[in-house]
């Protein structure tokens, strides 16, 4: 049973993971390839759906928190989903002007269901990623989806209230997302430097689930 001093803990030291990753996001050059564009930009977008939502649990506004971790994983299956399957021509239509036919056709795209679909079949796709973003849509999605439109989650919970143990569990599994995340916008822009990622994943692996980081050869401008 996880108590209350053990859920501090957690938050406070995923503050400090979040902290680790701007500051290594800060580090890193916008690429000039317009595909890779989008993807960092999908990244700094997972990145502050993190720290928004673990504010929000922080300070205990619970249900706001985790409405925003479905966000959170929408943005990080949309990086993947351009970096490795979406075609040229869904990739020019994202990197248009904002306008208003812009926006009306790039808003005829792919939901989550047919973004996982087609990284499920690309070649280059990291299998084992994609896996491990299937299972936790397939667990967490309703119950997502619930808080983001008010349903029977958050009413019964905010009568009932929010197991310690459930807030962990979120906890921890927005960390597994935000080290997915970190992993996709360093390889996407400078693989050479998955070495800190993988610095950054032992350091804190007491607050996360297991991920596999590739493993590249350091360059002296990513040491620490």
């Amino acid at each position: 049973m996880i108590h209350q001093h053990q859920l501090a803990g957690l938050i406070q030291r995923s503050q400090a993971f979040q902290q680790a990753i701007i500051e290594h996001a800060n580090q890193l050059d916008e690429p000039d390839d317009r595909r890779l564009k989008l993807v960092l930009q999908a990244g700094y977008l997972t990145i502050e759906h993190s720290v928004a939502a673990l504010g929000l649990i922080a300070d205990e506004f619970i249900p706001s928190g985790i409405a925003l971790l479905r966000v959170q994983f929408e943005s990080l299956v949309t990086g993947i989903w351009l970096l490795h399957a979406a075609s040229d021509s869904w990739v020019e239509k994202l990197a248009e002007p904002l306008t208003h036919d812009a926006a009306k056709r790039a808003n005829e795209g792919l939901g989550m269901t047919e973004m996982l679909k087609e990284l499920e079949s690309h070649p280059s796709s990291p299998r084992h990623i994609v896996q491990q973003l299937q299972q936790y849509k397939a667990v967490t999605w309703k119950a997502m989806c619930s808080f983001v439109h008010s349903g029977i989650h958050p009413l019964s919970r905010g009568q009932a209230g929010y197991p310690v143990q459930l807030i962990h569990d979120v906890v921890r599994n927005a960390n597994a997302i935000s080290a997915l995340n970190l992993q996709l916008i360093t390889l996407s822009t400078h693989p050479h430097c998955m070495p800190i990622v993988r610095a950054l994943h032992e350091q804190f692996s007491d607050i996360l689930p297991i991920i596999d980081t590739p493993t590249s050869a350091p360059t002296p401008e990513c040491q620490r």
